[in-house]
């Protein structure tokens, strides 16, 4: 029974945060600044499976709500990618990770719409121990189009003070790479805050 997995031992909204993957949120990377997503590694605790939703986190769950909103997009920075597939997975906000038995607690699979885009909403992941350092908050992303290769990525929130080079996973996660750290704006709505960032990724040419 996986009932815990602590990593510690081993709506629609319109206002939008700039992310860092973009020039401007919406909009296509210009040739000289186009080159597919980096990959970073999956780490031990992805599980086939998890449910079609786009609401990762039930409304009782702990933790600050968090929308991150995006596109899919071709090799060139500008064509969609209509029906990738997004499995994506997360760290409760106290770091620890959840499976199978607790109804794929904070898992969750998604697609992408005609123009390539797409909407989760969840919490803000929390930090945790991994040796005798920390890891900056993240979500793992497992993005997959028929035409183009699998991409195993994780995105970062910009401010994090354990980002690289400071992150304890070292060379093997690449937390410093300036194109998968996030800014996130702040919206009310019916009385609650909730963080929005937007992540736009490049998947790279099929074979």
């Amino acid at each position: 029974m996986m009932a815990l997995m602590n990593r510690r031992a081993a709506l629609r909204l319109g206002l939008l945060a700039t992310a860092s993957v973009v020039t401007r949120p919406g909009l296509a990377r210009s040739a000289a600044e186009c080159r597919p997503t980096e990959p970073d590694t999956q780490g031990p605790f992805y599980l086939p499976g998890a449910p079609a939703r786009i609401a990762l986190a039930v409304p009782d769950e702990p933790g600050d709500r968090l929308v991150v909103r995006g596109r899919v997009l071709h090799p060139d920075c500008r064509t969609p990618l209509a029906g990738t597939l997004l499995d994506v997975w997360q760290a409760d906000a106290s770091g620890s990770y959840h499976g199978a038995t607790e109804q794929y607690r904070l898992r969750g699979r998604l697609r992408t719409d005609s123009t390539g885009s797409w909407e989760l909403t969840t919490i803000r992941p929390g930090n945790y121990r991994l040796g005798a350092g920390m890891r900056p908050a993240h979500l793992h992303f497992l993005v997959s189009h028929p035409a183009h290769p699998p991409l195993v990525t994780q995105l970062y929130f910009r401010g994090d003070p354990y980002l690289g080079p400071h992150d304890a996973c070292g060379e093997a996660c690449k937390s410093g790479d300036p194109h998968r750290v996030i800014g996130l704006g702040r919206e009310e709505i019916m009385g609650r805050e909730v963080f929005v960032g937007r992540f736009d990724v490049v998947l790279g040419a099929g074979a």
